[in-house]
């Protein structure tokens, strides 16, 4: 009996070793894999904490990129106009433009008085609108449908007093558009506005500094009772810019080098300009001191009477002769919307007459002499000639279109100096794309993305014009006269 309790006791103490024992181990096993758990748990929130970290120090990089890409494309200050609304009261407009703009009355008279305030008054209804839309007729006498635009600065034959037609039809919707944005007038005088008058203002107005230089009385290089021509400076506009009216050739001619009388003995506020040059070249240009001689000189123009001689300095030798090309310029080519304002090039002519007639412009130039020159620094001029050769051609206009000069030498692969909207497109003309085996059409993309406006004189002078007698040759482009010096 004892000998069986004694198992008994045995066999329980066993079993409570056993347990017990099950019980450390598993208290041990819970131990470890909590610490594990908690180290775990510890890493992955490290882990995730970098991620974060990465994550924002990515986002950081990429807007710091984007506003970095967004300032390097945003506008001009210039361009930045402010849109507003005047008091419902009447209300001076140096009064107006000062609380729209944050300015000062001073400064609001100074944006006034350099023709950088817009307002729109007398304002059409719609049905006026769509009465002009569909009275409007263009040069062959067809009925509407067409975007108009009237200038009263420039000559008839490009614009002014006429109506100047798209080449291709536009909806009521997009004209009627087009008409509420043309109800703004430039304001050049101080006034009162009536309440509630929408106007538009340029707080930083572009600047042309080199407009001063015609106060130099040897820039007036003919005058008559009809017209003035003046030797213009480079980089100054022939025509308004939409925030300064008054630093431009017409607008500058008369109060630096006037003041000038008609032939009946009135006074000439403002001359009118008779052809384009561009910003970036200088040389003659023909202003006339009444809208009668703007017709005379359109009319002239038209008959291909007036006689237009260009100089031209390259680093490449211009080919002797006659060129005949045709130009070809879509609407994001000119700037209208997007891309710069090249003009294309073909030395082919087009396939068919049609096609010549809708998409494409015959131009045609003659180089009657093409020399080495020696071009030395000066206080004239900043440009560099390094040890390459330059080359001054003398160059005769037959015909005057947009950049003609400027695009036929640099599909002949003699761009003008420093003009950076064709330097880099030199030698590429329309009719060699797809040519090659590997097509160059990618490469040509690529030129064209570099184009740039210029920014200072190119090697292009309007050097002389003739017309009806009046003679007149611009003096000494700005990279001298060539001649060799003494050092």
């Amino acid at each position: 009996m004892s000998d069986h309790k004694a198992t008994i006791i045995k066999r329980r103490s066993r079993m409570f070793l056993v347990i017990l024992l099950e019980i450390v181990i598993i208290l041990l096993y819970e131990c470890t894999f909590s610490s594990a758990w908690s180290a775990c748990t510890q890493q992955q929130r490290q882990g995730v904490g970098r991620m974060s970290q990465s994550k924002v120090l990515l986002e950081a990089t990429q807007t710091k990129d984007s506003d970095k890409e967004k300032s390097s494309r945003k506008a001009p200050a210039w361009m930045k106009c402010v849109n507003g609304v005047t008091p419902p009261r009447v209300c001076a407009l140096n009064e107006a433009v000062s609380k729209l703009a944050g300015v000062t009355l001073e400064e609001a008279n100074d944006l006034i008085e350099i023709g950088a305030v817009w307002a729109r008054l007398d304002a059409l209804t719609e049905d006026e609108i769509l009465d002009q839309y569909y009275r409007d007729e263009d040069d062959s006498g067809d009925i509407g449908g067409y975007g108009r635009m009237r200038y009263a600065d420039l000559p008839k034959s490009w614009g002014g007093s006429r109506v100047v037609t798209e080449t291709e039809p536009e909806d009521i919707d997009s004209y009627i558009e087009k008409m509420e944005s043309m109800r703004y007038k430039r304001i050049l005088t101080p006034s009162s506005l009536p309440p509630g008058t929408d106007i538009r203002i340029y707080p930083k107005p572009r600047r042309f500094p080199s407009c001063y230089h015609l106060a130099d009385p040897s820039r007036l290089l003919y005058e008559d009772t009809t017209f003035l021509i003046v030797d213009k400076p480079p980089m100054l506009p022939t025509q308004p810019d939409c925030s300064n009216y008054k630093e431009c050739c017409p607008g500058c001619v008369n109060d630096l080098m006037g003041p000038f009388t008609q032939i009946d003995g009135t006074p000439v506020t403002r001359p009118l300009i008779c052809h384009r040059v561009d910003s970036c070249v200088g040389g003659c240009v023909v202003l006339s001191k009444s809208g009668s001689g703007q017709k005379v000189f359109s009319s002239l123009q038209r008959e291909r009477k007036i006689k237009k001689v260009y100089l031209t300095l390259t680093t490449q030798p211009v080919p002797l002769g006659l060129h005949v090309h045709w130009m070809w310029a879509p609407l994001l080519a000119r700037g209208e919307t997007a891309g710069p304002p090249c003009q294309f090039v073909s030395h082919t002519p087009p396939a068919s007459r049609r096609k010549a007639r809708q998409s494409w412009t015959r131009c045609v130039l003659e180089v009657t002499k093409c020399e080495p020159i020696s071009i030395h620094k000066h206080d004239g001029h900043t440009y560099d000639p390094g040890n390459i050769t330059h080359y001054q051609s003398t160059v005769r206009l037959v015909t005057g279109r947009k950049h003609q000069v400027r695009a036929q030498l640099s599909s002949l692969g003699c761009p003008i100096v420093r003009d950076t909207l064709y330097q880099p497109i030199a030698g590429y003309t329309l009719d060699k794309l797809g040519d090659q085996e590997n097509d160059n059409e990618e490469s040509m993309d690529d030129a064209v993305a570099k184009c740039r406006i210029p920014r200072e004189p190119i090697g292009l002078q309007a050097h002389a014009i003739l017309f009806g007698g009046v003679r007149a040759r611009s003096r000494t482009p700005w990279w001298g006269d060539g001649r060799k010096k003494n050092t």
